[in-house]
């Protein structure tokens, strides 16, 4: 299984579970600090709804407080554009170093340069 990053502008890029992890796992080694991801309210609104289809606002609030900006899940969550820069920086950092220049990671680094983007 794999995931869909897409930023605004529709561009995307699918990448296995396997590849983003291994992405991040670099990015951190050098240097990024995650900022944590955003929750996509309209995807939590339909995670909420009651048997008549309307969504409980309570149960919304409890999803909203109980986001924990994971990267790692396809739920339509937002990595912000300066999170998604300093990604790009740490992968660099990593190809200049003589590391990881092969596979998806030149990808990532150009796919991330664009900013901001979400995870399905």
């Amino acid at each position: 299984m794999g995931l869909i990053l897409e930023n605004e502008r529709g561009k995307r890029l699918y990448v296995t579970e396997k590849q983003w992890r291994n992405a991040l796992r670099i990015a951190r080694r050098y240097g990024w600090k995650p900022m944590g991801t955003q929750p996509n309210i309209e995807y939590l609104k339909k995670r909420s709804r009651d048997p008549d289809g309307e969504y409980d606002t309570r149960m919304l609030d409890e999803l909203v407080k109980s986001w924990n900006g994971s990267y790692l899940t396809g739920e339509d969550q937002t990595v912000t554009y300066a999170d998604a820069l300093n990604i790009s920086f740490a992968l660099e950092e990593a190809v200049k170093r003589g590391e990881y220049s092969n596979g998806d990671i030149p990808d990532m680094i150009s796919f991330c340069k664009m900013g901001g983007f979400s995870l399905h």
